[in-house]
């Protein structure tokens, strides 16, 4: 029923909304809500989602999301490691698709579709790289940033510059980074990569050091990138016609990431290359305790998203956040406690959902030092894996409004979640309590008549007592029924 309507009432205030029952957030199709439940009986078969949940899978021995009941939709290959541009095409003409393959396997196997990420030059390609000692060596590099892109340790240095085919300006021949898109989409074959996605955060100098190697340039990190984004559509495209295409994810708050975007789209035309607006929504302020990072903020981002891909002229196109957790830097400026990383993740989700965001690529599922959801030292979902499971299960196939202050206390967030049939839930927390040693500070609430239980993070679900509910930093979702 995606074009009937449901009028429905904020509980904690006097808001009412309209919601599009089952198409409106997710434009990619609707899943089917599923059974998911937290015990110690064996892990559960794998379970369809809707298509907005995506992940990040660090290592091809770790299980994989959907064997032990996480169920997800798509699966990203930035993260994974063994398949950057620069592994994978380590001299000029080979090529080893070894690795890549052994993923594709589990993605096939656990039903998920794939975006490929095309990042990081090859050291013997990179206009930087060729001139750089070593990996991690200044010597002979362009600039202190090329001594340090990202992953230079693992696949040589030179890998955030440009390929030495392509000028400033854009022109030249393309033909490295043709060379591997073509070999890549031989060996695969048609259909077996849906998202292509050009390049990865393209305003961090460690991710892509263009506007360093091209300082007489304007806009060259754009303009590079789209002349590559463009060839990337051609190439893919001649082959599989049904492929999807992103514009480079970039990142660092609302601000930041606009303003590349921004640059991308009106100084490149680099729109006419994407089918799908994307962006990382880290959320990252300061150092923690003080400035850790706070889910709300995702909002802003999206929506400085949406405006400046509106004032492009692409308003219409789906937008993806391809990238995001509560941070990679253990101790700096990333969450610690479990509780609280759970309380993040639930929030996270049901904030882009209620925005519109129409597919979600979490950062990652099994890395221990940046929003991991699964342990592989114990072989077990984190706490934070859990509260995954139920954020999938209260809101695959169902709506959500966009998430909001109640009118009743600071801090208090809630959101309307519709199902296709007309059940009404809401989620709802308190972003001003906190969690610590296992313990979470809560503040007693009233909630309308019609709920008559909640559940919790963890799977629980309790009776509402004298119609009000303990609310925490962690979601709770409100129903009807028992």
């Amino acid at each position: 029923m995606p074009n009937d309507s449901l009028a429905v009432q904020k509980t904690c205030g006097v808001i009412c909304v309209a919601l599009v029952v089952c198409g409106a957030l997710f434009s990619e199709g609707c899943g089917s809500s599923s059974s998911l439940s937290h015990s110690q009986q064996p892990p559960p078969p794998a379970i369809e989602s809707a298509s907005f949940f995506g992940m990040s899978v660090n290592r091809s021995n770790d299980a994989w999301p959907t064997a032990v009941g996480a169920p997800f939709a798509s699966w990203r290959t930035l993260g994974s490691h063994g398949l950057l541009w620069a592994a994978m095409n380590p001299s000029d003409g080979a090529y080893d698709f070894s690795t890549f393959d052994q993923f594709m396997a589990s993605a096939q196997a656990g039903g998920q579709d794939v975006m490929f990420t095309a990042f990081a030059t090859p050291s013997w390609a990179s206009a930087a790289g060729s001139k750089c000692v070593s990996a991690g060596n200044p010597a002979g590099c362009l600039g202190p940033p090329n001594a340090t892109c990202a992953f230079d340790q693992q696949d040589g240095p030179g890998l955030c510059d440009p390929p030495t085919d392509i000028h400033c300006n854009g022109s030249g021949t393309d033909q490295h980074f043709i060379n591997f898109i073509s070999a890549l989409l031989k060996h695969v074959g048609p259909g077996k990569i849906k998202y292509w996605e050009m390049w990865n955060e393209p305003n961090v100098a460690k991710e892509w050091n263009a506007e360093a190697d091209c300082p007489n340039t304007p806009h060259a990190s754009q303009l590079i990138l789209a002349r590559m984004a463009k060839d990337l559509r051609t190439t893919v495209l001649a082959i599989d016609p049904n492929a999807r295409f992103t514009t480079p994810a970039a990142t660092g708050g609302p601000t930041l990431t606009s303003g590349w975007l921004e640059s991308y789209l009106k100084n490149t035309n680099g729109g006419t290359s994407a089918d799908i607006i994307a962006f990382h929504g880290y959320v990252q302020t300061g150092i923690c305790p003080i400035g850790c990072p706070v889910p709300e903020d995702v909002a802003t981002v999206v929506e400085e998203v949406k405006t400046v891909a509106s004032s492009a002229g692409q308003q219409n196109k789906p937008v993806f956040d391809t990238e995001g957790s509560w941070g990679a830097v253990a101790g700096v400026n990333t969450i610690l406690d479990p509780d609280q990383q759970a309380a993040f993740l639930g929030r996270y989700y049901l904030l882009q959902l209620g925005a519109g965001v129409s597919k979600f690529y979490w950062y990652g599922w099994d890395f221990l030092s940046s929003g991991f959801l699964y342990d592989p030292n114990t072989q077990s979902l984190a706490p934070s894996g859990v509260a995954y499971q139920q954020i999938v299960k209260w809101t695959s196939g169902n709506a959500v409004a966009p998430c909001a202050p109640t009118l009743s206390s600071v801090g208090q967030w809630s959101c309307l979640i519709a199902s296709s049939n007309g059940t009404q839930t809401e989620a709802m927390w308190d972003s001003s309590q906190k969690c610590a040693a296992g313990l979470c500070t809560t503040t007693n609430v009233s909630v309308a008549s019609q709920f008559i239980s909640y559940t919790d993070l963890t799977g629980q679900t309790h009776a509402i007592k004298n119609g009000t509910v303990p609310l925490s930093a962690k979601p709770i979702l409100l129903a009807t029924t028992n």
